[in-house]
């Protein structure tokens, strides 16, 4: 049998691979999910995402769908049932920036309390889909995310937006909080707390003037849930002014420091070569960086851009 992108079984048949109708908040996605886990976790989010980041619309949401990816060969996951669109009229096919910083944030929150088993379009490094979800592992995760979700299984369960929800973290510690504080730093949301997030969360309390033990506990918490929920702004202490506004057409060494900065840091996403000159490639990676962090996305490098990278 074929299978979608992301390796589950598709067919032009949707009966031979268990699709069947499916809706949200009383809003029909046509065509329908796959039954059992995939349509409980994708349901989970769109419901989420219905209740805390914008009211979902009809006609516009869409379910499966056999055929390939827009302008790929490879089948798209709608072909599986495992992929849903959002609100499609309002956030169009390549667009970037239909969400603000703040839903932006509440989608990751969303996605980080399914364990991350679901992608959001609005995340792909190349052409952006931001009202795409889709499935993005494999059935085993997804059957120990939908349990949970059903009330059952092994796990915390997935939290109410807001601060007070959160369990304090620090090196060792797995699990959707650790991959929600991965993806406010701009590092790779793998929910493992290692090294590298040790080390981010340290930079981040040293920036906002908290004590920097590499432990997230209430205060730091505090602070990231603020930041979320206001994105732009850069809670405590003001950054020191010291360093340029760097934003495109700039160079010297405070460029080609900031683009060594992002490699070392942020490799996920940041392969730029470190030549001092702020040029187109830089300020992609620079708004890719403010969007995940819940910045402005301007792709100006100031005080509150600096303050994050960690300067």
């Amino acid at each position: 049998m074929a299978t979608s992108q992301n390796g589950w079984p598709a067919s032009p048949n949707p009966s031979s691979i268990d699709i069947a109708a499916f809706s949200v908040a009383g809003i029909p996605f046509p065509g329908g999910v796959k039954s059992g886990d995939v349509a409980t976790v994708l349901g989970y989010v769109a419901e989420q995402f219905h209740n805390r980041v914008e009211q979902l619309i009809t006609p516009g949401c869409w379910g499966y769908n056999y055929r390939p990816i827009s302008g790929g060969n490879s089948l798209s996951n709608h072909s599986s049932g495992t992929a849903i669109d959002l609100s499609a009229p309002r956030h169009p096919l390549g667009q970037r920036g239909t969400f603000s910083g703040a839903q932006v944030a509440e989608i990751h929150r969303i996605l980080a309390e399914v364990d991350n088993t679901v992608r959001w379009g609005g995340d792909y490094t190349g052409r952006v889909d931001e009202m795409h979800m889709e499935i993005n592992t494999d059935p085993g995760r997804v059957a120990t995310v939908a349990a949970r979700i059903r009330g059952g299984g092994d796990g915390p369960t997935p939290q109410p937006p807001g601060p007070g929800h959160h369990r304090t973290l620090s090196r060792g510690s797995t699990g959707a909080d650790v991959a929600l504080v991965q993806r406010y730093l701009g590092i790779a949301a793998d929910g493992i707390f290692g090294p590298a997030t040790d080390a981010a969360v340290r930079t981040y309390q040293h920036n906002q003037g908290l004590t920097a033990d590499g432990i997230v506990g209430p205060a730091t918490w505090a602070r990231i849930d603020s930041g979320l929920g206001h994105p732009g702004t850069d809670p405590g202490s003001d950054p020191a002014p010291t360093r340029p506004t760097l934003r495109k057409g700039s160079t010297g060494p405070a460029v080609r420091e900031l683009q060594t900065r992002l490699n070392t840091s942020y490799p996920a996403y940041s392969h730029l070569v470190a030549d001092g000159d702020f040029g187109p490639a830089t300020e992609q990676v620079v708004r890719e960086f403010q969007r995940r962090a819940g910045l402005t996305v301007d792709g100006i490098v100031g005080p509150h851009t600096w303050a994050r990278v960690g300067f």
